[in-house]
């Protein structure tokens, strides 16, 4: 079991890593450390590692250190500004076309109103028996996140609550996270409800808005959580409609951090028809030369 640390024992077991403190006081690091977690700010440790020796690589100071979470915690700010658009402004325009289609109902409780459709297919088709239990297990997912609405306190679904009626679509979609969100996009049975918000991003198709969405979960989720962007490689592939092509730098491999932060600035700058939004948060990936691999090139 690992032992607790003084902020001054953590300070000296960075150092005895070889990181070199002469550009920071000790004071001022210390403070960073105990301000910013030692185990959050170690992940960023991390990047500056010699791993054959499990030792700072010869020269990494802690200014550098300080100075990658410093400009990670900005972008994450931007992120969650950018988020603050485009999560809205999708929600909005999903709830106009479903409920377009199903009025003030709770038609989306029903299991019909997912996919899987059909019958079961038989264990000899793996692929097929296992892809139907996993759209299976999330429209499950899906419709109980939708009952547990019932018990929400927000003014606006107690009213209906209240009223007897069923909670419709377009008060529904305000509550649920953006997990849940995205998961419900993705169980639709009729994806063509779909096409006038594809239209309306100028994303190609509904694939290419499910996966966005999908990303733009993830990345919100992790600068929600303070969590780092910077050197992280994203297990998933980050989808590229041509609004983030337009905007985009360097080339971007779809499982980096920049390729998600392209993604996100596009589809601000085409729901803002501005690109200023997308100028501010790749200038800020671009400020330092020393630390912009971080985003298109990540390691950890």
């Amino acid at each position: 079991m690992k032992e607790w640390l003084s902020v001054t024992a953590q300070v000296q077991k960075h150092l005895d890593r070889g990181l070199d403190s002469a550009s920071v006081s000790r004071r001022d690091f210390a403070l960073f450390l105990y301000s910013n977690n030692y185990y959050r700010v170690s992940g960023y440790g991390r990047c500056f590692y010699d791993n054959s020796a499990d030792r700072y690589v010869v020269g990494t100071t802690a200014q550098h250190l300080m100075d990658a979470y410093e400009l990670d915690r900005r972008v994450r700010n931007l992120v969650l500004d950018g988020v603050g658009v485009v999560e809205p402004t999708l929600r909005s325009r999903v709830a106009y076309h479903v409920t377009q289609s199903i009025g003030g109902s709770d038609d989306y409780l029903a299991e019909s109103f997912y996919v899987p459709a059909g019958s079961t297919p038989t264990e000899m088709d793996d692929r097929a028996y296992d892809r139907w239990h996993k759209e299976i297990a999330n429209r499950t997912r899906v419709i109980d996140d939708f009952h547990a609405i019932q018990n929400r306190n927000e003014i606006f679904i107690q009213h209906h609550i209240k009223n007897g009626d069923p909670i419709p679509f377009w008060a529904a979609i305000e509550v649920i996270s953006i997990g849940t969100f995205s998961r419900f996009l993705r169980a639709l049975r009729d994806k063509k409800v779909l096409t006038p918000v594809a239209k309306s991003m100028n994303i190609e198709d509904e694939a290419k808005l499910l996966q966005a969405v999908q990303n733009i979960a993830f990345l919100r989720n992790i600068a929600a959580h303070h969590g780092r962007l910077w050197n992280r490689r994203f297990d998933g592939h980050v989808t590229l409609p041509q609004i983030a092509l337009d905007v985009k730098r360097p080339y971007l491999h779809p499982k980096t951090p920049a390729a998600a932060l392209t993604l996100l600035a596009g589809m601000v700058d085409q729901i803002e028809k501005s690109t200023n939004y997308s100028t501010s948060l790749l200038d800020l990936l671009h400020s330092d030369s020393s630390l912009i691999d971080g985003y298109y090139r990540p390691i950890l």
